[in-house]
């Protein structure tokens, strides 16, 4: 065996050494002894969080909706409130007329976006990190995603793969928005998006099924049996679609496809109570997925596994504690081509990315009575994390096959700490304040590159291991200035350590080329906000926030140079396309507003409105100084969200959502502007039967033109055309 290729398979044996370690580490976690502990004094702040609830209070004549009831967790900290939060309950995401979570999510939140405007219908998985108050989109994301107290971000780039949520499973999802001291740590720097699955409820269950444009079939069932004390909940999702076009007119070629996807899903829970006030539970989720990404010869694989444990002691009175453990692996290929005057030709196959990830949380909450300020509960945990990933590719096709294989990848473990303290020193002031401890460290990093031909190592980096130990804390302060007016105010700091991806993985988007670079720093969040939250009726709640974020260090695609030429460190760029590398921008800067509001006309008529303005720039940036005072990539500064929710008789319920934002930039020099979009999705459920609807849906209703993309030839991409479905709901 050459020696190159020898280095190749003993690198794959310390990949598996080291995946072997992290089941160990799991294996320890699962046997972790729970801590003796915590909860907060009241449960107010989940029933009363300080943005527009799912549910308002029932007023004379309207009737209180019910909610989901989601599986047993620790509710937030009273002071926490002072960081503004939005919840949408079960039933609101199983009305929604989207097909896909990170839809909904953007109809709901006018913060969230994934890195471009494309839903997870057709974007790249690569894409579909999330980002909150237009804090430097990109597509590993700046925010934390869980469910069930897991973390979704993949532990290769920090991408989340939401084709892989089914909303029909979901109680509930709570959208937080501010740094992320407290208990979530790396990658929570904008915010954190939890997800809830619904609570088992034994012998019930649920199937949906749909049909509709793009040829697309999708069906879904849950269903819950009871085992003695127990219960377990198996939920599964099957969705095909043929797709749609991505490009139009002249810009598509006879290479272009419909962008296509096929999903599946299998999830099982079972849940022990132990007494009525713990409970352990087990999760196990399978997910496979395969895409063409509009184009012949690319397309994509992914398939995944989870595995958690959850231990809940929740009374509703005394300490309360919560421990989980988990194990999840990510199996990932991809391939990328362009298009020649002869055809097509794959410029790189990703044939193997796997990534690994395993981890412990344990946290403890207890009331301290009139300790210090009266009322006062302190939380105190501990986070462990561990991470793998690698690319094994084939690049550099220069018509005859390709001509060389890179191994690119390394390994992260987070390890912290942290203690938060809450108050009540009267009836109208709740007191927060936060610290946290991270130890994180970045090793056993490898690029290396050889000649298929020959095998020859043509580059084979040494790459410095990287470690460094973070504090950061938060404060904050909710004041009830009359019993409908709450003033509130926080200030945070959060981090973001860059994922295995952007330290080491080099990518191709058709010309367009960007570099990793190891050298990579840590991201740093300083942030502070304050808003008003106004409730003057049952029927009625407002409120408006200002915040300021200051980024720095933040990872960008920054250009480097435009085609054709020879540029180091990639070598030829041809004409139309760019050279990026992924670099720590000095500082940016974002100051926003943000409002929002429900109103219950009536009872049978509901609606929601949600503003946001961003002003993110490039604030300092030594190396680049051109660039300084140039609008963050990808971040709207207007945008607006709606919803309406009416019920014009009682079979019959209308659900109208709508999302408006203006142009955004696809690239750091502010050159290809995107223009500004409009889309209005629109659904209708007919009640046939107790437990029985029909539905019908319309996406992008007005068929409006929505530019996801504009690569540096000119070539803009699309968003979703209008897509109808229709279909059917039996709960039982």
């Amino acid at each position: 065996m050459p020696a190159a290729m020898a280095d190749l398979d003993r690198s794959g044996g310390r990949r598996r050494r080291a995946r072997e370690g992290g089941a160990a580490l799991v294996a320890v976690a699962l046997g972790a002894v729970t801590l003796g502990a915590p909860p907060t004094r009241a449960a107010a702040p989940d029933s009363a969080p300080h943005s527009v609830p799912d549910s308002l209070p029932a007023g004379p004549d309207q009737p209180v909706e019910t909610l989901e009831v989601t599986a047993p967790r620790l509710d937030r900290p009273a002071g926490a409130r002072a960081f503004p939060l939005t919840r949408l309950a079960g039933d609101a995401l199983a009305r929604s007329p989207s097909l896909r979570l990170d839809d909904i999510l953007s109809q709901a939140v006018a913060g969230f976006s994934l890195f471009r405007r494309q839903s997870s219908l057709v974007a790249n998985p690569t894409t579909q990190g999330v980002s909150l108050r237009g804090i430097g989109p990109n597509g590993a994301g700046r925010t934390l995603v869980l469910l069930d107290g897991v973390p979704l971000n993949d532990p290769f780039g920090g991408w989340v793969y939401w084709s892989a949520l089914d909303p029909q499973a979901l109680g509930a999802v709570e959208v937080v928005r501010g740094g992320g001291a407290g208990g979530y740590g790396n990658q929570a720097l904008a915010g954190t998006i939890r997800l809830a699955s619904r609570a088992p409820e034994p012998g019930t269950g649920a199937i949906e099924a749909r049909g509709g444009g793009f040829a697309t079939v999708d069906v879904s069932a849950r269903s819950t049996l009871g085992l003695g004390r127990a219960a377990l909940t198996v939920s599964g999702r099957y969705f095909d679609s043929a797709g749609y076009h991505q490009l139009r007119g002249a810009d598509r070629s006879p290479a272009d496809r419909p962008a296509a996807s096929r999903i599946g899903v299998v999830d099982a829970r079972l849940a022990v109570p132990f007494g009525p006030d713990t409970e352990l539970s087990a999760g196990l989720r399978w997910y496979d997925e395969a895409r063409n990404n509009g184009f012949r010869a690319e397309v994509n694989d992914t398939r995944a596994l989870d595995a958690s444990l959850r231990l809940v002691h929740a009374p509703t009175a005394g300490p309360r504690a919560e421990v989980t453990a988990y194990y999840r692996t990510r199996d990932f290929a991809q391939t990328f081509a362009i298009a020649t005057g002869s055809g097509v030709r794959q410029v790189l196959d990703q044939f193997d990315v796997p990534g690994r990830g395993a981890g412990l949380l344990a946290k403890a909450r207890w009331p301290l009575g009139d300790a210090l300020l009266g009322g006062d509960t302190m939380e105190w945990g501990v986070d462990l994390r561990y991470q793998d990933g690698e690319t094994n590719e084939r690049f550099r096709n220069l018509g005859d096959g390709f001509t060389r294989r890179r191994l690119a990848g390394g390994e992260q473990l987070f390890v912290g700490t942290w203690a938060e303290y809450g108050a009540a020193p009267g009836e109208r002031l709740d007191l927060t304040a936060g610290v946290r401890l991270d130890h994180w460290r970045v090793f056993d990093g490898v690029r290396r590159e050889t000649d298929l031909a020959t095998a020859l190592v043509l580059r084979d980096d040494a790459i410095a291991a990287r470690d460094a130990v973070t504090l950061n804390g938060r404060v904050g302060a909710v004041y009830g200035l009359t019993p409908a007016l709450d003033l509130r105010a926080g200030a945070y700091t959060g981090f973001r350590v860059p994922t295995i991806n952007e330290y080491f993985r080099p990518f191709r988007v058709g010309n367009d080329i960007t570099e990793a670079n190891p050298g990579l720093d840590a991201e740093r969040l300083y942030g502070a906000e304050a808003g008003v939250d106004w409730q003057p009726l049952p029927t009625l709640r407002l409120e408006a926030g200002y915040f300021r974020n200051r980024l720095d260090g933040a990872v960008g695609n920054v250009t480097i140079a435009q085609g054709p030429g020879v540029f180091p460190p990639t070598g030829f760029v041809p004409a139309g396309g760019s050279l990026s590398q992924r670099r720590n921008i000095d500082r940016i800067v974002a100051d926003g507003v943000e409002t929002a509001a429900r109103v219950a006309l009536s009872a049978v008529l509901d609606v929601r409105l949600g503003y946001q303005f961003v002003h993110a720039r490039i604030a300092a940036f030594q190396v680049r100084p051109e660039l300084v005072g140039n609008r963050v990539a990808q971040s709207p500064r207007h945008t607006l969200t709606g919803a309406v929710d009416w019920r014009p008789w009682t079979p019959l319920r209308l659900n109208l959502t709508a999302r408006h934002e203006t142009a955004r930039f696809d690239d750091d020099r502010n050159t290809r502007r995107l223009a500004p979009a409009t889309l209005v999705d629109l659904r209708g459920d007919y009640r046939v039967a107790p437990g029985l609807d029909l539905f019908v849906a319309v996406e992008n209703l007005f068929d409006a033109a929505i530019e996801t993309r504009r690569a540096g030839d000119g070539t803009v991409t699309f968003g979703q055309p209008r897509l109808v479905s229709g279909g059917v709901r039996l709960r039982f």
